[in-house]
């Protein structure tokens, strides 16, 4: 069949490629190694192959001469570029386009709070978010199956975003204690299941399992107004006791003696509910979720449900945080695998494809002359997973990845 046109005009797609060119002539002539430049420079050329800008780059970049500033007459400024960008994307319907002109704003603008957001949801829909993947899947059809409407917040809309907000602020600096807090975990995930779509619980989200510094939260919502807003919250929602269980669970993380709350969870406990905080809040987003489900199919109900409209629930933020931080171990240094069975050492280079939230990537062993079979890897649940096939836990202890059935054949260290 014929491929989907581009959402916007050639002319529009020149002027970009065009534009991507000059800014990586003039970053490339301060620095010929400059990786944003050759992205860049990249870009223009899958837009306008025979642009006879960036053949001239091109061609000089491969004789080794040296790219004079101004060399191709006029200058874009890069950070009107990004904006034009930025504007652009958010025109768009959802698709691979769109998705690259994201990439483009982060290349010169990787702190755009709005762009790590973007590429942040893709990525927690399961899609490749890098500029790679986007360039080469341009002209095909977006998945947006993949892409879930967000649920409503649990309480009204400023009262959830105060909450959502104050959770964050709490949640930020437990984080910049230790980015393993489980305190700060649990706030995140809270504020998260009470606003969905708050950007800030978002951003911190993404800065977390992409291994950023944590920077770009703004909220003036003090400790003292959170519980505040918490305690009024008690009030409105008595109709929802999965609600009103999850709110106590959070004030009893800072103030365990708090009366209402420690006899709500002791009522719970008679009624035989779990009153940890993750309980409580699988059971509260479970609910929620069916509730969503059951809504769409009574508003769809005579007619087809869209294929892939119910899908398992996706990996918790933990597990994802988790599935991060092991993928920054697993590409920090070299290992080599030892077979016990043949006494045979190869020696592995791990590298990430995409964002470290996908935790995945390619191998490559070596052992002399010779080249492993294995090719790929993944993270998921905590256990690195090659070629789908061979499983390892990290041992942190010893900081070797053991095999997760129990065996002892090879080892990763």
């Amino acid at each position: 069949g014929t491929k989907p046109a581009l959402p916007v005009s050639d002319a529009v797609i020149s002027s970009i490629a065009n534009a991507a060119v000059v800014v990586a002539a003039q970053r490339l002539s301060f620095n010929r190694n400059d990786g944003i430049a050759l992205k860049l420079l990249q870009l223009g050329v899958h837009f306008s192959p025979n642009n006879e800008k960036a053949l001239y780059i091109k061609g000089l970049l491969d004789a080794k001469q040296p790219i004079a500033p101004g060399v191709l007459g006029g200058r874009v400024d890069e950070g009107a570029f990004a904006k034009y960008m930025l504007a652009l994307a958010e025109k768009q319907k959802p698709s691979f386009f769109r998705l690259l002109a994201y990439n483009v704003v982060a290349l010169l603008q990787p702190n755009n709070r709005t762009v790590i957001v973007e590429l942040h949801k893709a990525c927690q829909a399961g899609i490749s978010p890098d500029i790679d993947s986007a360039l080469r899947q341009l002209h095909l059809p977006y998945p947006v199956h993949l892409l879930k409407p967000p649920l409503p917040p649990a309480l009204p809309e400023a009262s959830a975003k105060r909450i959502a907000e104050g959770a964050v602020k709490l949640a930020e600096r437990e984080f910049r204690l230790s980015r393993q807090s489980s305190k700060g975990l649990q706030l995140l995930q809270f504020a998260k299941a009470i606003h969905p779509t708050n950007a800030n619980a978002l951003l911190l989200e993404a800065l977390l399992t992409s291994g950023q510094p944590i920077s770009g939260i703004f909220t003036e919502v003090t400790e003292q107004a959170f519980f505040g807003y918490l305690n009024q919250a008690l009030e409105t929602g008595k109709d929802d006791s999965n609600l009103l269980l999850l709110l106590h669970s959070v004030i009893l993380q800072y103030n365990p003696t708090a009366f209402k709350s420690v006899v709500a969870m002791q009522n719970a406990k008679k009624a035989n509910l779990p009153t940890d905080f993750r309980a409580i809040l699988n059971r509260f987003n479970s609910t929620r979720q069916a509730a969503a489900v059951a809504a769409r199919a009574s508003g769809s109900r005579g007619s087809q449900r869209p294929s892939g409209e119910v899908v398992a629930s996706p990996s918790s933020l933990d597990q994802r945080l988790r599935n991060s931080q092991l993928a920054h171990v697993l590409i920090d240094r070299k290992w080599t695998l030892f077979n016990r069975v043949t006494e045979e050492q190869w020696f592995f280079d791990f590298r990430i494809v995409g964002s470290f939230a996908a935790a995945q990537g390619r191998c490559v062993g070596k052992r002399g002359t010779r080249t492993h079979a294995w090719q790929q890897w993944m993270i998921r649940d905590g256990t690195l997973i090659i070629d789908r096939n061979a499983k390892y836990v990290y041992d942190q202890a010893t900081r070797q990845w053991r095999q997760s059935d129990g065996k002892n054949t090879t080892t990763i260290r």
